[in-house]
């Protein structure tokens, strides 16, 4: 909470609108009380985009484009404690943990393949700069207002840690690609108006863009 806190406080003080850790408790921004944790950020005004038409895929992909942006001045003190790096995803499940989960057999055997061919597909972006990336950038996590609603903030940076950008566009990719809520496949229209709305403001190279559906399934994989 320490690590994440000190990270907002330094991203809000660079003008990105995010919850701000407030000092409330003998100048921190959270405490310790009847067994749980809490902690104290400001409010952004608005509501989630969520599966709302308004405001469009592009827009929300300039925003996460945006922080980036902004991410890439601060310099953490280190990964956060409680991250799971992406490099570390594949060796995770093909772990003894796996079996210890009560996944049936022959589903266990599925997403081993598949860890295993993610392991041979980050090898190959292993040495890409990093910068602390919000972990969940999907449309339940912009935050929309105004009569028309535009993208104004985003909330809800509890797996946020140090990982390289385009981890981000996968991992929001992952939900806010599909064509609705509850589907199991992803919508390649909004797909492409995301990351078009990105490249906009960050422009990506061709190399950048190869990179972005193997994020997509290591998102899967988490």
């Amino acid at each position: 909470m320490q690590w994440l806190h000190a990270f907002l406080s330094r991203l809000t003080a660079l003008g990105f609108p995010a919850p701000r850790p407030l000092p409330a408790f003998a100048d921190e921004s959270w405490t310790i009380a009847g067994g749980g944790l809490w902690e104290l950020v400001s409010f952004l005004p608005g509501s989630a985009v969520g599966w709302s038409p308004r405001p469009p895929m592009e827009e929300v992909g300039a925003l996460l484009a945006r922080y980036h942006a902004i991410a890439e001045q601060i310099r953490m003190p280190g990964q956060r404690a409680s991250a799971l790096p992406l490099a570390e995803v594949p060796g995770v499940l093909l772990s003894a943990r796996l079996d210890s989960a009560g996944i049936a057999a022959r589903d266990s055997a599925v997403i081993r393949h598949c860890a295993e061919r993610l392991a041979r597909r980050l090898s190959d972006i292993a040495d890409r700069e990093r910068a602390v990336i919000h972990g969940d950038f999907t449309n339940d996590n912009v935050i929309a207002s105004g009569t028309r609603p535009a993208a104004t903030g985003v909330v809800d940076f509890a797996l946020a840690h140090v990982e390289h950008p385009l981890a981000d566009i996968g991992y929001a990719l992952w939900r806010s690609g599909r064509p609705a809520e509850h589907a199991t496949c992803l919508d390649l229209n909004r797909v492409s108006r995301y990351v078009h709305g990105y490249h906009r403001v960050r422009p990506l190279s061709a190399d950048q863009a190869t990179v972005i559906p193997t994020n997509m399934s290591a998102a899967d994989c988490r």
